[in-house]
């Protein structure tokens, strides 16, 4: 059972991030209102929200009028793919691709001598 089916079998409300950009970071500490800041980059100037599920649509518009928000975007970390079978697919693949570049290099030194 997946980590998504077993949070909604326990009605436990799920949330999803986003990403607000910032035009003054002096007003960081407004975005509180509409979710919880989980990080902030002072340098680059965006912070990080979590948001409900249900109220993410809402709140992005919400965002968007703030005139201190330079742009919000919906994180695509919900959509990384942590299943075990895709994971061991990945390091397969990486491997046979690392072999098979260690043995074009190994040719290429063997032609050369």
């Amino acid at each position: 059972m997946s980590i998504k089916q077993d949070l909604t079998n326990k009605n436990i409300s799920q949330r999803l991030s986003i990403i607000v950009y910032l035009n003054s970071v002096s007003n960081q500490y407004k975005l509180r209102h509409y979710g919880d800041i989980v990080y902030f980059s002072k340098k680059l100037g965006y912070c990080i929200l979590y948001v409900n599920q249900n109220e993410i649509e809402q709140v992005m518009r919400n965002l968007t009028a703030l005139d201190f928000v330079d742009r919000v975007e919906r994180s695509k970390w919900d959509q990384i793919d942590l299943s075990s079978d895709h994971i061991e697919k990945q390091i397969t693949d990486l491997a046979a691709d690392a072999e098979r570049k260690l043995q074009e290099r190994q040719e290429n030194t063997e032609q050369l001598l």
